[in-house]
């Protein structure tokens, strides 16, 4: 229970405290963008209790949207990635099989790069995504589309 409302403190809350602790620094048409996953609605066995945690953060980026909107045109989105390497993902057991597993689903068969999320994350903070608000882009090289992959699915398949 500790170290979940500690995540949700950390992923959740602490946008909540930031963005109201400088609002009256924000630009009356800022935008704020944070980090998520590209799904909630699928439970990743080795991400634990942090698909509802990231779930809780996608209705927390329309509840600043929403309160925000009542004095100001300040933007709150989220880059909705998919599995990424890094140092953080790591730590997670069975990593590397995970990933090597998630290159495959991919649409291009390679994995999605920190600098793809990056240069999403840029765009809404951009000017050109002035009319996307509360929104969760998700950024995952067409993972969610390709469950059935027939490579995947024989390979599965076969006894």
């Amino acid at each position: 229970k500790k170290d979940f409302l500690q995540s949700i403190d950390i992923s959740c809350y602490s946008l909540i405290a930031i963005a109201n602790e400088f609002k009256d620094l924000l630009d009356v048409k800022a935008s704020v963008v944070t980090i998520s996953i590209s799904t909630t609605k699928m439970a990743a066995e080795p991400y634990g209790f942090m698909a509802p945690v990231k779930a809780a953060l996608d209705s927390t980026i329309c509840f600043l949207a929403k309160s925000f909107s009542s004095f100001s045109q300040v933007r709150f989105n989220s880059v909705n990635a998919g599995p990424l390497k890094t140092s953080a993902s790591a730590g997670i057991p069975g990593s590397v099989n995970y990933y090597l597993y998630t290159e495959k689903l991919t649409l291009r068969k390679k994995i999605l790069t920190a600098q793809e999320v990056a240069n999403t994350a840029v765009f809404l903070l951009s000017d050109r995504s002035s009319g996307i608000n509360a929104q969760g882009i998700i950024v995952d090289c067409g993972m969610s589309v390709n469950y059935f992959d027939k490579d995947i699915i024989k390979k599965a398949t076969r006894f």
